[in-house]
């Protein structure tokens, strides 16, 4: 009879096991078990954490970014690490944007962030990054202009050391069709669509 408890309590714990499975970002499929953790195994997320600058003349980009880990998404009962970020916009010392405090808001749906993601790309996906070695790997996540959330936009993410500086190539883009809700309404976010290098501070 002991024997029989034992190997009842070895299965259950066997499955709790497989529920409970850790699996790379890069690997993320909904029809994984519930419970799956997919997490940043190869610290693909880890390498944009911090603060990074852009200028050019006297426009000044800032954007800080945190990873949020095991955040549950209830409708497959899995687990993600995600990249969180907020962004500050300053022409001529005059904010046009400024959303840093919105790092601090934990309380509202990860998706309600202004920069959100973890999807993983490599070199063949687009944006194609001829520069990249094969092996190497970028970050897509969404980018939001809140006066502008009907632009569908992203940025991809390139994280890169010369001369022992940290340097962040960002793309940012359009990923698909916007519906624009009049004629006259703006199709660029503010912080125009284009490539961008960034400085980690």
């Amino acid at each position: 009879m002991r024997n029989i408890y034992i190997s009842l309590l070895l299965i259950i714990l066997l499955i709790s096991s497989c529920k409970a499975q850790n699996a790379p970002l890069y690997r993320i499929d909904r029809d994984n078990p519930e419970g799956t953790h997919f997490k940043d195994l190869d610290n693909d997320l880890s390498d944009f954490v911090g603060t990074w600058k852009w200028q050019s003349n006297d426009s000044i980009v800032t954007i800080e970014f945190q990873k949020w880990e095991d955040i549950i998404f209830e409708d497959t009962n899995q687990y993600e690490d995600m990249l969180v970020g907020a962004y500050k916009f300053t022409v001529n010392g005059t904010v046009i944007q400024d959303y840093m405090s919105q790092l601090e808001e934990n309380s509202i749906y990860i998706y309600e962030h202004n920069i959100v993601g973890n999807t993983i790309l490599h070199k063949g996906q687009y944006p194609k990054c001829t520069e990249c070695t094969d092996n190497e790997r970028q970050v897509f996540v969404y980018f939001t202009d809140p006066e502008r959330e009907y632009l569908n936009s992203a940025i991809v993410l390139r994280h890169k050391v010369n001369n022992g500086i940290e340097k962040m190539n960002v793309i940012l883009y359009q990923f698909e069709n916007s519906f624009l809700p009049s004629v006259d309404a703006p199709k660029q976010n503010r912080i125009p669509y284009r490539g961008y290098t960034f400085i980690k501070e």
